[in-house]
């Protein structure tokens, strides 16, 4: 049976629709949608695109949605291992091969936090964080206004520490911010005993993670980037009464307590055939994290449940799938730091520099309310075109291209995997309206991303249709597309990227742009599997700077991170100037050899 959406504006009877629509939609299924979800009535494809969507329903996802609601998948813990089995339990039904691993994972979970002033005054909302360390400190409250405005999860992320003393010793340091991971080792290194972070949220904070390892283990080299410093959050009520504390030079005690170490944890990773060709052996691998905050319904139990209905939808099409489909829900997201996606990077490092075209990350879908798909989409420049057109031709609603932040199980920057997130999102204006400020997720609902109240009620079952059709849909077109990467339009992106750079300071990027046109000019008459190997030297250039085989830090990474401290160079001189300006030039030397490798491989 198939199943078909349509936007009406009229009432049914008993189920059926009435009018002379229901002759022309003959035996299929009507499900009532809002009109809002689809801006022309029903999605805009046909052939196998058609079958694809109309074969997702709702039956299978809310029924997982429902179950999920009632557990709280929290990584290593019973209620993970009973969401993994759910998964393979349907799996098994539905005849999809799969199976699951069983990594040791670096975790850290947060077991409690209290913070006490010295008059008497005690928290009621404190949380600690991943990776703070787990100690009990005193010290004098102070605090640092963050001289950004609240507006951009950005902000909400940094804190400024200008105006305080470069002495904190015996300190306590409080701020307005989320999780200010990139202060957190200045703030250690000035002598801070510890951090009180002030959220945007009045009732309680938002759980977070506060390391900057990617994955949460770092490699023995890197092991002093853990966190040293105790770190907490309150509401943004007790932030202002710290705040008032603060100014009448109050000592407070801060006790957090977190559980790290090592922790076997579920990753259950399905492979759907792509039979239409046998011979080859590409892959495109469909993603999201199966743990959780508390409940965490819509972040991201709802993208559990888009996962397993597009593996079978994928699985009901191997017949005309081109390309395999591998389908992995990872554990270790939240008190990992993406722990479960890193794990699978190392161990099948192999096949995915080798054998994955792209990656399809799929994370709170069907939020109640998120009609949009602008600005929370994010993907890489060659795929482009699958990821705007299957977001249209489902919705037929305008989206926006986003850069892909450092963050969200973009495991895979390094092998040079491009990738896309299809998140669909709260319009601002009622986010406005509405008091929220920015989060990372639930499709910008601040009332359940990361909170004890990410509940049913925060889902929508017509919106996850929508969703799953848009991620089923993409997946499928990079799966069955002869040539879905767009290597061209991958360097013209590049080009705008480094003309903003070139002649920052008076540095000459000219090498670079001239390496660029070289490879662009090479493509022309490059075979798909050469194109496919330049979008991987081009993705890796821009998103990562650390190698191949290794994790770029959890912190934001700008265009080409190996020559964007060009734009720090009109602000230094003397010998900081100079120092910068050699560590430019063997970034450019080193880029250029990168391109130069990536153009003769073509040309090969």
């Amino acid at each position: 049976m198939c199943v078909c959406v349509y936007a009406v504006s009229y009432q049914s009877v008993s189920g059926r629709l009435e009018g002379p629509a229901e002759s022309l939609m003959g035996p299929c299924t009507v499900r009532w949608m809002s009109s809002n979800l689809y801006e022309a009535g029903a999605p805009a494809v046909s052939g196998l695109d058609r079958s694809v969507v109309d074969s997702v329903s709702s039956e299978e996802p809310w029924a997982l949605v429902e179950r999920f609601a009632d557990l709280e998948r929290v990584s290593g813990t019973a209620d993970e291992r009973a969401a993994a089995s759910y998964l393979t339990d349907r799996l098994a039904a539905h005849g999809i091969d799969h199976e699951t691993h069983e990594p040791e994972l670096y975790l850290s979970t947060p077991q409690g936090a209290s913070v006490e002033a010295d008059d008497g005054w005690r928290s009621e909302t404190a949380k600690t964080v991943a990776f703070a360390a787990d100690a009990t400190v005193s010290g004098e409250l102070v605090y640092s206004e963050n001289d950004e405005e609240a507006d951009g999860l950005e902000a909400m992320l940094s804190v400024s520490l200008d105006g305080l003393p470069e002495d904190l010793s015996s300190t306590v340091v409080t701020s307005e911010s989320i999780i200010p991971i990139s202060a957190i080792d200045e703030l250690a290194e000035r002598g801070a005993e510890g951090f009180l972070g002030i959220h945007p949220h009045e009732r309680e904070p938002h759980h977070g993670i506060v390391t900057p390892v990617w994955g949460g283990a770092p490699p023995y080299d890197g092991r002093d980037r853990r966190p040293a410093l105790p770190v907490a959050n309150v509401s943004k009520r007790e932030g202002r009464e710290l705040i008032e504390r603060a100014g009448t030079g109050a000592t407070v005690t801060l006790d957090c307590s977190t559980d790290t170490g090592w922790v076997a944890c579920p990753l259950v990773h399905a492979r759907i055939p792509g039979e239409a060709a046998p011979d080859s052996d590409e892959f495109v691998l469909l993603h999201g994290h199966l743990d959780s905050w508390d409940v965490g319904v819509t972040d991201n139990a709802t993208g559990d449940a888009a996962l397993l209905e597009a593996a079978r939808v994928l699985a009901a099409h191997s017949d005309q799938l081109r390309r395999d489909v591998w389908v992995a829900w990872w554990p270790g997201h939240s008190t990992g730091r993406y722990a479960g996606s890193t794990w699978f990077a190392d161990e099948f490092a192999d096949a995915l520099a080798e054998r994955c075209l792209a990656h399809v990350n799929v994370d709170s879908p069907g939020v109640a309310g998120a009609t949009e798909f602008r600005d929370r989409v994010k993907w890489t420049a060659a795929v482009h075109d699958v990821a705007a057109d299957a977001i249209g031709d489902v919705t037929g609603k305008p989206t926006e291209k986003h850069r892909p932040p450092r963050a969200g199980d973009y495991s895979f920057n390094n092998l040079g995997i491009p990738g896309m997130s299809l998140q669909s999102g709260i319009p601002e204006s009622v986010r406005e309206e509405r008091g929220y400020h920015p989060v990372g997720g639930s499709g910008g609902h601040a009332d359940a991303w990361h909170l004890s109240t990410d509940t049913l009620d925060k889902a929508d079952r017509d919106v996850l249709v929508r969703d799953t059709q848009v991620y089923t849909l993409a997946t499928a077109r990079l799966a069955t597309e002869p040539a879905p990467l767009d290597a061209p339009a991958t360097v013209e992106h590049h080009r705008e990227l480094l003309r903003a750079y070139d002649g920052t300071g008076g540095f000459d990027l000219s090498p670079v742009l001239a390496e660029l046109d070289a490879l662009e000019r090479a493509l022309e008459g490059a075979d798909r599997e050469a194109a496919v190997e330049a979008v991987r030297a081009l993705t890796r250039l821009n998103l990562a700077s650390e190698g191949r085989f290794e994790q770029d830090p959890a912190v934001s990474r700008p265009p080409y991170p190996r020559l964007a401290p060009v734009e720090r160079l009109p602000a230094l001189s003397g010998d900081e100037e100079r120092f910068l300006r050699l560590q430019l030039e063997r970034a450019r030397t080193a880029v250029v050899a990168d391109l130069r490798a990536a153009r003769r491989a073509l040309q090969n």
